[in-house]
């Protein structure tokens, strides 16, 4: 979690501002974190005022994440796609890559637990990568050529990140651990990539 965050905070973010500026930043970034609560608010609730069982406690939070994980894949697919800086769409790949790895875990977790077939969890997963594929063939498509409307697009998919990162797959840490163990790691990952983006990269 802290090499993504380190990724979002040192390369992407200033990307997306040096792409456009820092109010179009805010404005993507606010988009992203709105759409994030409106899918959690969506799915969540009820759950205050029902009891459910850990079957369908675990459903809700695998169709959730499935949901929230399309929703911010389609706006990087479409800003990959029409990268004029090798750079970025390298360093997008990689938060692609970084963020995926856990949020699989949690992801697939919770649906095991819910019983949830292998074979469906297959299918699951090209469902989440189906959006990345349209988002790429969109902004292909139209030719989008815009910095401001990459920047935009770049700050909604950082918005919506951060979010998965801080609210859920951060307390999945937290829960499988402990706050000490979970924040000396993020901070040291953090520190490190940091490290090695700023000096070496």
């Amino acid at each position: 979690m802290g090499l993504l965050l380190a990724l979002l905070s040192v390369e992407i973010t200033p990307e997306a501002i040096e792409l456009g500026n820092f109010l179009v930043f805010v404005f993507g970034f606010s988009v992203g974190v709105l759409l994030f609560e409106v899918i959690h608010l969506a799915f969540y609730r009820n759950t205050v005022h029902l009891k459910e069982n850990d079957h369908r406690q675990s459903l809700r939070m695998g169709v959730f994440l499935v949901l929230i994980l399309s929703m911010h894949n389609l706006p990087m697919g479409m800003v990959l796609a029409t990268s004029e800086h090798f750079h970025l769409g390298f360093a997008l790949l990689q938060a692609l890559i970084l963020h995926n790895i856990p949020e699989g875990m949690i992801l697939f977790t919770p649906l095991f637990v819910a019983g949830v077939r292998f074979y469906k969890l297959f299918l699951l997963s090209l469902f989440i990568a189906a959006p990345v594929a349209l988002g790429a063939f969109i902004g292909n498509w139209m030719g989008m050529q815009s910095n401001l409307l990459a920047a935009f697009l770049l700050s909604v998919t950082v918005g919506s990140i951060y979010m998965v990162t801080m609210k859920e797959i951060l307390p999945a840490s937290i829960k499988h651990s402990s706050h000490m163990y979970s924040t000396v790691i993020v901070c040291i990952t953090f520190g490190l990539l940091t490290a090695y983006l700023v000096f070496l990269h």
